[in-house]
Parts: C-alpha cells; structure tokens; sequence
C-alpha cells in the first residue's frame, strides 16, 4: 500500500458510534399552562374523555390535567434534531427525551440551555424532579358476534380457581373496559381464536410504528411471550380456551426486545404506559420485570427496589396516580426476590399450581409500606395459545398468572364501571383466600371474583332478549345482589333515549335470573336496554345496551328460557282486595315453600315500609292495614328455608 494511505489512516479520526441517551428537560416551553391556554388545550387534546372520567375517580375536578401532562416542548425536540440527534421516544411525566447520538454530539446537546441533564440510558434514571403546576368505546354496548355459552376445555381449571365462569355465565366478559398490555408483541391478526378480539389501538415503541406482530430483522420468537399473555385474557377458541376477558377492548403496545435487556426497553415501557393512559385505559397487564441488565449497563440492586427509584415503577406510580390499575408480574427469581414494578404496581401478582400450592419459582417477595406480593393465580401448566398454531399450549411463570388477574379486574369493573382502584383493590385482597392472613410468598393468596363482586354490592349483569313462537320479546337477566329484597325493572328506549318505558322483571327459579316480557313492537327495530334494581336501601342501574338483532345473548351468558314459566299456583294471594281502610286484610301463604317461616313486608309507593313481619310457617295470616291510608301498596314476602323464594301482590286500600 502506498505510504499515503496510512498517514490518512492516522490523520482520519475513527466515527464514534451512536447510543442511546435521556435528554431531561428544563421545562416544558415558556407558554402559561392554565385552562384556556394554548398548552392546556393541546394536553387537553392528547386524553380521551375516557381517560378524564377514570382520572375523576382518583384526582379533583379542578386538576384532571398538570403540567406533567402536557407534551414535551415541540421546538426543544426540533433544536435536537438540527443538531443532528435521531430522536426515539417522548416522555412528558418525566420531561425527557430518548435520543441516538455520539459522544461528540451529546456534548453540544448538554451545552443547550433548555437541557436539565443527559445520561446514556444504561444508567439507573435521575432523582425525579417534580415540575412546578399552578394551581373510545362504543357509548352503547352490543352483544356483536354472540357464541353461546363458553366450552373451556381444558382451560376450565385456571379460570374456576378464580372463580371466573360464574360471572361468564352471568353475562360478564369486560364488556365496556378498555385494557392494555404491555409485552413482547402480539400475532394476533386473521387468526381464529382472536376473531372476536377488540382492538383500539396498538403501538410498536421499540420501532415507533403501528405494528405490534413479529417485525423484518427480529427473531420468529419476539412476539410469542405476548401472544400467549393476550390469549389469557381475550382468546374464544371453544373447547381449547376462553380468556378471563373476552369481552373487553384492548391496547396493545410492543416494549420488550428479546435479544437484548435494556434499560431503553425500560423507557419504551414508561412511553406506552403514559399512551395508554391518555387513551383512557383502565387496567394494564404487564407480564415484564426488570433487575439485571446486559453487562455494559448498571442493573439494579435490592434498595433501588423501592417502588419509586426504577424508571419503570415511576410510571406505574404516574398511571396509579391518574386512575389506572397497574396488574404486573412478581418475576420468576424464587428465593432472590422481586422484579421491577412489581415493587410499585397497584397489584403484584404470584403464581400458583393447579392445588393451589405456590410455584416454587415465584418471586418470594417482602412487608413494607404494601406487601408484595398482592395476590395469586394459576401459574403452572397454563393453557394458552402461541404463535406457531390455532392448538393448545401449556405455559408456566408469573407471566401468565398476570393476565389472569387483570382479567378478574376487568370483570368487575364491567359489571361496576364507577367503581375506584381502591374499592377494586381492596374487595379483591379482603375475599381472597388467605384474606386474613396474607405472607410475602401469596400475597392475599388467590382471588374469588364472585365473593368480591358480592362484598361490593353486587351488580346488574346485562340483557339477553330471545323471541318466542308466539311472536312476543322475552327478556332475562341476571342480578347478584345480596339483599333478597330486591325489585328489578327492565327499561327500554329507543337510540335517542328521549322516551324511556320500563317493565317489571320476576325471578324466574334459577338463582339471581329474573324474566320479563316486552312489547312486541320493539321486534322491528333496534332499541335500547338498562337494568334497574331497587333494594330498602341502595338502587343499582346496569349499562345501556344497544339491541340491534336478535335473539340478543352476550357472549358466554346462559339464555333465558324462551318461553313464560309453567302456570303455577302463586306463592302468596290476597283475600279481599281493594280493601276499605280499616277493614281486615288476609294473605294467603304457600306453606309448604317455608320450612324456616315467613318474612313479610308492606311498601307504599315511594319505597318506604311501613310494615315489617317475622312469621312461624303458615298459610292465612291476618295483615296490620290499621294504620295504611288510603292509596296503592305492595306486599312482599320471602319464604324461608332451602332455596329462598320471593313473591309480590298489590294491596289497594279505598
């Protein structure tokens, strides 16, 4: 070679090569951030009205949205870019930048006066530095692709453990919750077992672009971790696997590259959480942890396990903080403890066998401010579905007893949408099954979603309408409230709701399935429905359901019966009705139905009981009318013993 090339080979310098660092910003540009503002209108625009009727549950009316909210200051980002930096994601709670630059380059970015600090992303993240503030689902739901009542296969055993076929049965599915998954990818597109799947948006924040399925360049495997937790929670593969939530709308963001453990993948996580809560999500699963890192970046020792100095459970606290139920999973690491949020979700979750009995790989975690774990599910030999076939596949880790509870979560809030993190949280770890007695290796132990809904009130599942032979609309639903004294009213409208009827419903035998009849009129046309039930001393109101075709069952519910009960002999008449005011008034009682005896009440119009009766087991009992006027009342009474059975007549007095 000639004498030249190795004196250019000197004189040339070497081109350092581009990583990955956090830009921290100053502030978020010189605007005012007060309602009417140009910046508050602008986060404005960024939340859904989704997202600021979850905050309303956790945050006052007058700070919905901070400063923290609004987006990073556009013109600081495009001062970046002319310097030459590539810039790959956006935080705004914690007001920084993810860029690709060298060395050289990052110099005369930390030269900027809008530049707080910059550090390679290897590092453990900055102390937070809190910025100073001064001071969509369909609105109707539908019962769209119906599929009978659900055959679980082999599933059946993960999901009875949690309980969650009795709400399925009931009608129950997460319709109306939108819920998002953090993870390693999704194949979910063109394949059968997610046909039914609801997708409101999904995002790729390793690549930045809109698909979340296994990329060009990436290994087969990346999206197979996340398409396994999703099939938990959404897949209808009849006779193989439903998933905990069939029902419910889901946001997808890819964050996990699995070549390599990053703490960019940490940014990347932090990132879609802060776009799924703008996007009014609900409950996010995540099936990742953080603790040990590739060699050249700093992992995290057990102190910084604190649930607030991660980058990951800064996030997860910022979501909480704003409404959303973080649900993530303990880790794999047994005796060597917990990863990262699992430190700072709102529910850690543990992994147990099919008896029960901890999996011996579950994170052991500790007593603190919040035990962790919070609580368990089915870990070991679960049924799922990968990405290689429509078949069955057994799966094992706390990854897939995350999904698990998410999906239980997502379930109650279907049947109670204004429910609060906290009344969710706690009616879940007070009737789990170590409720009394929790330790650091189950948490609460496993949740009961049945016992949970029933500690909060009950519910009003939704509307199934079937048509009879003869032309007429019967409708069924099914109601689990504790208190047996209980009316319940099917109402109707039609899309504008301007004029709303109702119908009474009765209890039709079936525990909690009440049946009515509605105008056959409505059969030409679509319409709404909602549920109304009244006890003495709460009334609960269902969702308004869209019925655009029939028959109308929700996915997985047990129909109603197609035709009116058999006549038979009622369970209470009066004797004498109208009745002058004054003059004795006798109800005859369907004796053999009370072993235990009789509750009896009397209600006048307004809901108020003026008569309240324990009665032995009879059949004619003589009413105290003396002190009722004039007017309508009803008489209830509720046969005791065996199977409770109610019956209702209305006494006139003149």
């Amino acid at each position: 070679m000639p004498w030249w090339y190795w004196v250019l080979a000197v004189l040339v310098p070497i081109a350092a090569e581009a990583q990955e660092w956090r830009v921290f910003l100053r502030d978020k540009g010189p605007e005012p951030f007060r309602p009417g503002s140009p910046l508050y209108e602008r986060t404005r625009r960024l939340h859904s009205e989704r997202a600021l009727q979850r905050r309303a549950k956790v945050v006052p009316a007058d700070s919905l949205l901070a400063l923290a909210d609004a987006p990073v200051y556009e013109p600081y980002v495009e001062s970046l870019r002319r310097l030459g930096a590539q810039i790959r994601l956006r935080l705004r709670w914690r007001n920084y930048v993810v860029v690709s630059a060298d060395s050289a380059l990052v110099d005369s970015i930390r030269r900027l006066p809008f530049v707080r600090a910059v550090q390679p992303i290897g590092e453990a993240p900055l102390p937070q530095r809190v910025l100073p503030s001064p001071g969509e689902i369909p609105e109707h739901l539908t019962a769209e692709g119906a599929c009978g009542v659900f055959d679980y296969g082999a599933s059946r055993w993960q999901l009875d453990m949690l309980a969650i076929p009795e709400l399925h049965r009931r009608g129950w599915t997460g319709e109306g919750v939108l819920l998002g998954v953090l993870d390693t990818g999704f194949r979910w597109r063109g394949r059968a077992p997610f046909a039914g799947l609801r997708v409101l948006a999904e995002w790729d924040a390793l690549q930045d672009d809109s698909i979340t399925a296994v990329a060009p360049g990436e290994p087969e495997a990346q999206d197979f971790h996340g398409t396994a937790v999703l099939s938990l929670l959404a897949a209808v593969s009849p006779g193989k696997l439903i998933g905990a939530a069939p029902g419910a709308t889901y946001v997808l963001a890819k964050t996990e590259d699995i070549t390599r453990e990053s703490h960019f993948e940490e940014d990347a996580y932090a990132a879609a959480l802060e776009w799924m809560e703008a996007l009014g999500v609900d409950v996010v699963s995540s099936s990742l942890g953080y603790r040990e890192f590739d060699s050249t970046e700093l992992s995290y020792d057990a102190e910084q396990l604190d649930g607030q100095t991660t980058i990951v459970a800064q996030a997860v606290r910022e979501a909480a903080r704003r409404g959303v139920i973080c649900v993530t999973a303990m880790g794999n690491s047994g005796a060597r403890g917990l990863v990262s949020p699992a430190d700072a979700a709102t529910i850690a979750v543990a992994a147990v066998d099919s008896n029960g009995g901890r999996a011996a790989f579950s994170s052991v975690g500790r007593r603190g401010a919040e035990l962790r774990p919070s609580l368990a599910a089915p870990g070991v030999a679960v049924v799922a579905i990968g990405t290689a076939t429509e078949e069955p596949i057994r799966i094992s880790g706390t990854s897939a007893a995350t999904p698990l509870v998410a999906g239980v979560i997502a379930l109650l809030l279907g049947a109670r949408p204004e429910l609060t993190p906290e009344q969710v949280r706690s009616a879940l770890l007070r009737t789990a099954s170590q409720g009394a007695y929790p330790d650091t290796l189950l948490g609460y132990g496993i949740p009961n979603v049945l016992a949970a809904l029933r500690t909060l009130g009950g519910a009003v599942g939704p509307p199934a309408v079937v048509p009879t032979a003869a032309g007429a609309l019967w409708v069924g639903v099914f109601v689990l409230v504790p208190d047996p004294w209980l009316r319940v009213w099917v109402e109707y409208a039609e899309d504008t709701l301007g004029s709303v009827a109702a119908a009474e419903l009765r209890p039709y035998g079936r525990e909690g399935l009440f049946v009515g009849e509605l105008p056959s009129g409505l059969h030409e046309r679509s319409f709404l429905l909602r549920v109304r039930v009244r006890t003495p001393g709460a009334e609960l109101l269902g969702r308004w359901y869209a019925v655009q075709s029939l028959p109308h069952i929700p996915c997985g519910m047990e129909p109603p019966p197609s035709a009116s009960p058999p006549d038979a002999e009622p369970l209470l008449r009066l004797l004498g009705n109208p009745v002058a005011r004054g003059e004795e008034c006798w109800l005859w009682l369907r004796g053999k139905e009370a072993p235990h005896g009789w509750h009896i009440r009397i209600w006048d119009v307004h809901g108020r009981c003026w008569e309240e009766l324990m009665l032995p087991e009879a059949t004619l009992v003589r009413l105290p009318t003396q002190r009722l006027a004039a007017g309508v009342y009803w008489i209830e009474a509720l046969a005791l013993g065996g199977t409770p059975e109610r019956g209702g007549v209305p006494l006139v007095i003149k």
